[in-house]
């Protein structure tokens, strides 16, 4: 019992020793691939720019709105709110408006 335990020899000859790089993608393929999703009725989100979060959290907008409206909607909305500096100021605006003239349907 002198003899401790050996330890596993592992053969890495096997593997290559470079990396696969991963080819480039093809921008006519994906333009391709994306005009198909849209008349198939998928819509991506990346037509809007991201927010990163940490940004929302530094100016104290940690509150999160979700609502559900038609697409036409959405579309309408995202397509108004461009013109302010962010959604916040857009709602803000819109709050404001609604104030001014008082209460909507009931």
């Amino acid at each position: 019992m002198s003899e401790g335990r050996q330890p596993a020899r592992i053969d890495w000859g096997g593997l290559a020793s470079t990396p696969k790089v991963r080819p480039a993608i093809d921008p006519s393929t994906s333009h391709a691939a994306l005009e198909d999703a849209k008349a198939a009725g998928f819509s991506g989100r990346s037509e809007q720019a991201k927010v990163d979060g940490r940004s929302l959290r530094r100016t104290g907008r940690t509150a999160q709105l979700n609502i559900k409206l038609r697409p036409e909607t959405k579309t309408a909305f995202l397509q108004a709110a461009a013109s302010f500096p962010d959604t916040e100021q857009f709602v803000a605006h819109l709050l404001r408006l609604l104030h001014a003239t008082g209460p909507g349907p009931t």
